[in-house]
């Protein structure tokens, strides 16, 4: 939900799904319930993705661990964030860049499949 506001560039959509995604966090991942609270509070759409890009790289361990059936796909934009990249996790292999969104929606690759 919080990946597809931020395609949708929608920071307002965005906050709503950020605070969904905090009270998910148990005590376990108290780090990533503080982002996902601090992304919920912001409107600024670039703010946001620099937090989510934080809190993407908190859940490869949980997705490691915690997947009990499917397949979830770690992606990589090599442009984000000038030049550095980030990722973000999908439940679909189809690229849609959250750090970008329509400017440039397809710009990125799968990187990782995790799969239960």
């Amino acid at each position: 939900h919080l990946k597809n506001a931020l395609v949708a560039t929608d920071a307002a959509e965005a906050s709503i799904a950020a605070g969904e995604l905090a009270e998910s966090f148990d005590a376990d991942h108290q780090n990533l319930k503080d982002l996902a609270t601090s992304l919920a509070n912001t409107e600024d759409v670039e703010k946001q993705r620099e937090t989510f890009s934080e809190i993407t790289a908190g859940l490869g361990e949980v997705f490691e661990s915690g997947l009990e059936g499917g397949t979830i796909y770690q992606q990589f934009c090599p442009m984000a964030f000038n030049n550095e990249g980030g990722y973000w996790y999908s439940d679909v292999e189809e690229i849609k860049n959250p750090y970008f969104g329509s400017k440039m929606l397809k710009c990125g690759k799968v990187s990782e499949t995790i799969s239960k």
